[in-house]
């Protein structure tokens, strides 16, 4: 049987994805078109009937410009564009990016898979499933790691007021990448690397020379 606050939470969020919905005037044949599922699901997730993804309220969230933080109180504004549905990649990527934030977090606090799962009620290969991006991490579900875990909600959340996480989870250029540099992109390991690399970035071919040299001579 589902914890109370989830069901609730489930309810809260739509209540206000209806009402953002309304207020950008999109209907909800046009919202599942964008999201790439049938209305009679949206109406499922307005009702809080069904649980909507993380990935998938960034859609929505991005369609109807509105921040995501509305789902819990904000504003929204309105734009006018032709929907269309997310790719396989896109909610590939971002399931995987998810994974590694949420497997990068229970490290960090010396969690195990079987106490995570305690925690929302699931099985430990379901933690795994997760944190390898093969399923989607249910909202009402990654809020309960998040406290578990003693982080934000919106430590799994694109921030796109950063340069430098908006060009390292571009989804669209991360789709692209050949297999071996998602695989490093995706590595949460490897994020201090990327980040130092896009300091660099817009450095003199002169500097970025000399900051290699330095490198090699630590090394």
């Amino acid at each position: 049987m589902e914890p109370q606050t989830v069901v609730l939470q489930r309810k809260i969020v739509g209540v206000l994805l209806r009402a953002a919905r309304e207020k950008a005037r999109r209907t909800i044949a046009q919202v599942a078109q964008r999201l790439g599922v049938t209305p009679a699901r949206l109406r499922a997730f307005e009702r809080g009937a069904r649980e909507i993804s993380l990935p998938e309220l960034e859609i929505v969230a991005l369609y109807l410009q509105t921040p995501l933080s509305f789902f819990v109180s904000g504003e929204m504004t309105l734009e006018e564009e032709t929907p269309q549905p997310p790719t396989v990649a896109e909610m590939r990527v971002r399931r995987a990016l998810i994974g590694a934030k949420l497997k990068q977090a229970r490290l960090a606090a010396g969690k195990s898979k079987d106490e995570c799962a305690q925690a929302i009620g699931r099985k430990p290969a379901t933690i795994g499933r997760y944190e390898r991006g093969l399923t989607d991490i249910p909202l009402a579900e990654l809020d309960l790691l998040a406290r578990f875990l003693n982080v934000n909600l919106y430590y799994f959340i694109e921030r796109k007021d950063s340069a430098d996480a908006a060009a390292l989870l571009d989804l669209e250029k991360l789709a692209r990448m050949p297999n071996e540099v998602r695989a490093f992109v995706l590595d949460a390991g490897n994020l201090p690397y990327l980040r130092m690399a896009m300091k660099f970035r817009d450095l003199p071919a002169e500097q970025l020379q000399e900051l290699g040299e330095i490198l090699l001579i630590v090394r």
